[in-house]
């Protein structure tokens, strides 16, 4: 608690004051930084003006904090001002790092002042101000390397408040100030997670660089990006005490100096031992979080005897601490290739914790609005009424709604990014193991899904790409011999796609070998000698998905045992989901994870056939259409084909589909909806287009299994159940072949369920 005088009514009158009229600073401050940014770009000289007035505002800060006793930014703003002041003096030639640590401590300022508003303290931020005064430190004392006799004048003239010392190892120790110390606080359990949330963003982020500095190991600001992120996590260990921590990360801090400053090669092995060194901070700042004890004895940089050696004690005293980026791997934003510059922090955007079951009832919630909003809406008993004033408050009630909707479903759509990247790992790993040479190419990894598919779709996706860097990649001889070039590629891909999430793993490999799977099902006892030749290609490739299933020679570190595809069939089917698979011989194989959405609110056509009433996702309908006698025919199969502007497009009688009995038996009697999925088209045959409505998608109980064609049910105005086609679905049983067969006891579970 801050405490400015006995009398609470004046406490929060003063700290109320010192707010307001430090928020007037930071507006006029951070104008300046950015100007004196762009005179120096311009002129590559700094406007002492621009410079003097930024000296005094931080000034000015830091006299209002001593005040009201925030120690967060007296600390922050004095060595920001001994900073600007050898930039006053023309010691030293200020640069795009130099402004970047300014508008970081101003941001920070921001942020205390915002958290004082609320919560009456600082406490919550003396972690990340012990790192912004550290980083300022560092700064300040390499430029005082080579200017000793200035820095001496400022000192002597301002005074000490901190120390920085040099230790026998090479590296910068932050020592708490006399205002830290004054403090007399306690960690606490908030300051711990903090801590860790942080420390595994910096791991995440380090691990990103690393991965693409051996790609391009001439690229040396992503070795320096991969230093800071190190550092920053060196910084905050040291402040909290974990003394294992700080030693681990100082070493791989030591080797990635080394290798800025050209001292060490950054050859695979050198890599290879970062990355384990990023893997011990983080496991054991995992445990730290879970209460478990470190494990020291794991350290890789200090077990194995790979940190320092080509870093000796004068490389690391040439660190050069520049302003912490950190938070440009927020978000899952961070490119392979591309460099970041930090950007202001938004002061005024905030951000809370929700439980995640409270998220699941308010979508529940919404859900039941969206119904009984529809129910209000569309009753069967106001049909035929004239009621302008409730049709005029029906239409501003639905324009309410749809808005209460996408906000509730945004909540819980983070993009996949994060899951996607670490990815990256894994193939360098694996490729490395299977000693191949594999490239990873990304797509639609902004893509936004609910926080339920990103927890659960990891492992699969690891399975997957397991199988497509041992099974599915040929080794570099056997590449070239078959005239591919010497690097395999897998290509992961995210999108939407009629209310669902499509992610493809894709590779360039030998394809899926139909003989082989066969000769191993006749094995297994999975299928007989006499179906097996007769098996459709489709019923073949889902043969992998047995459990313990394989077809490799040899059990591998990487795979081989036929557990892993098992897992991804489970854990898909755990999530409602469906898996496709395309596989061509010598030209590779692509599995797709359709995965519908928890809770998806969409845009549906209801139809109906006989009594019953059916759902098509909006995105899905090309056209409807009355044919004509002449525009139909009949194949050797037995299918109907009807032909529309030059395209023979296949019917689906929904009515023999689900069992039920329709108005019309002749097509030219019916309606014909075109219906499109990935490309592929087809009809179905219905009585009557209903009309566009909202549908809240219900998915189907897990004991129901796959019911052909049907994505879920809704509940329409009326009351009445409608179930939600499986576009895809059908599509996909019409192309290949296979004879649309759906028992009926299942689609009335559907409807019962409902």
């Amino acid at each position: 608690m801050i405490k400015i005088s006995d009398d609470p009514n004046d406490q929060r009158v003063y700290l109320q004051e010192f707010i307001n009229s430090s928020r007037e600073l930071l507006d006029d401050v951070e104008p300046q930084i950015i100007a004196l940014e762009k005179s120096v770009a311009s002129s590559g000289k700094v406007d002492n003006e621009v410079i003097n007035s930024i000296f005094r505002l931080f000034h000015s800060l830091k006299g209002s904090a001593g005040f009201v006793n925030i120690h967060t930014i007296i600390s922050v703003t004095h060595e920001a001002e001994t900073l600007l002041e050898i930039f006053r003096n023309g010691s030293e030639k200020l640069n795009e790092a130099h402004v970047d640590l300014f508008c970081h401590a101003s941001d920070f300022v921001r942020k205390v002042l915002d958290t004082v508003e609320s919560q009456d303290s600082e406490d919550v931020h003396v972690n990340e101000a012990g790192e912004i005064v550290c980083a300022l430190k560092n700064m300040i004392t390499d430029i005082a390397k080579d200017y000793k006799a200035d820095m001496a004048e400022i000192e002597d003239g301002r005074g000490k408040n901190a120390s920085v010392e040099i230790s026998e190892a090479g590296f910068t120790d932050f020592k708490s100030s006399d205002n830290f110390e004054n403090l007399n606080l306690t960690i606490t359990p908030e300051m711990i997670k903090k801590f860790c949330d942080e420390s595994l963003e910096l791991c995440e982020e380090a691990e990103i660089m690393l991965l693409a500095f051996e790609k391009v190991p001439d690229n040396l600001e992503l070795a320096t990006n991969a230093f800071r992120a190190i550092h920053s996590f060196k910084g905050n260990a040291g402040f909290f005490g974990f003394s294992d921590l700080e030693k681990a990360s100082h070493m791989a801090e030591s080797v990635l100096d080394g290798i800025r400053s050209k001292e060490t090669a950054p050859d695979k092995i050198t890599i290879s031992e970062l990355l384990a060194a990023v893997d011990f901070l983080r496991t054991n700042v995992k445990r730290l979080l879970n209460n478990e004890p470190f494990e020291p004895e794991t350290n890789p940089m200090t077990t194995q005897g790979v940190a320092v050696s080509g870093s000796g004690g004068d490389a690391a005293e040439k660190i050069i601490v520049r302003a912490d980026d950190r938070t440009s791997a927020k978000g899952g934003g961070i490119k392979i290739g591309e460099t970041h510059s930090q950007k202001p922090v938004n002061a005024s955007q905030q951000v809370i914790r929700v439980d995640i079951e409270k998220l699941d009832m308010l979508l529940d919630l919404v859900g039941e609005l969206v119904i009984s909003e529809t129910m209000v809406a569309k009753n069967p008993d106001l049909k035929g009424l004239q009621i302008p004033r409730f049709e005029k408050a029906a239409i501003g009630l639905d324009k309410i709604t749809r808005n209460i909707q996408e906000v509730a479903l945004s909540m819980r759509m983070i993009p996949i990014a994060q899951t996607f990247h670490k990815m990256e790992r894994l193939v360098r790993d694996l490729s490395l193991k299977a000693e191949k040479v594999v490239a990873l190419e990304i797509a639609g990894e902004e893509t936004e899904v609910d926080k339920t598919i990103i927890e659960q779709i990891s492992d699969p996706l690891i399975h997957i790409i397991r199988n497509s860097v041992d099974h599915g990649l040929e080794s570099s001889g056997a590449r070239a011999a078959a005239g591919k070039e010497e690097t395999g590629h897998i290509k992961l891909e995210a999108k939407h796609s009629a209310g669902e999430v499509w992610i493809t793993v894709e590779d360039d490999g030998r394809g899926l070998d139909r003989e082989k799977i066969l000769k191993k099902a006749v094995e297994k006892n999975l299928v007989s000698e006499e179906t097996a030749p007769g098996m459709k290609d489709e019923e073949v490739w889902k043969l992998i998905f047995e459990p313990g299933f394989s077809t490799a020679e040899k059990v591998t570190s990487i795979s081989g045992r036929g557990v892993g595809m098992d897992v991804v069939k489970k854990n898909i089917e755990k999530m409602r989901g469906k898996i496709d698979i395309r596989t061509k011989s010598g030209h590779g194989s692509m599995i797709m994870l359709r995965i519908p959405l928890t809770l998806a609110i969409i845009e549906g056509m209801v139809i109906r056939v006989g009594s019953s009433h059916y759902t098509i996702p909006i995105n899905s309908i090309c056209e409807s259409i009355k044919p004509k006698s002449e525009q139909i025919t009949v194949n050797p199969d037995g299918m109907e084909i009807v032909r529309i502007r030059g395209e023979l497009l296949p019917v689906i009688r929904i009515h023999e589909l689900y069992d039920v009995n329709p108005d019309f038996d002749k097509l030219t009697d019916g309606l014909l909806i075109i219906v499109e999925n990935n490309e592929k088209k087809c009809c179905l045959f219905a009585d009557e287009l209903i009309g566009q409505q909202q549908i809240v998608i219900k998915g189907l109980p897990a004991y129901l299994g796959h019911v052909q064609g049907i994505s879920g049910c809704a509940i329409l105005g009326g009351g009445d159940i409608s179930i939600i086609l499986d576009i895809g679905d059908l599509i996909n049983a019409v192309e290949t072949g296979n004879r649309l067969c759906v028992d009926s006891k299942n689609v009335k579970k559907v409807m019962q369920t409902a």
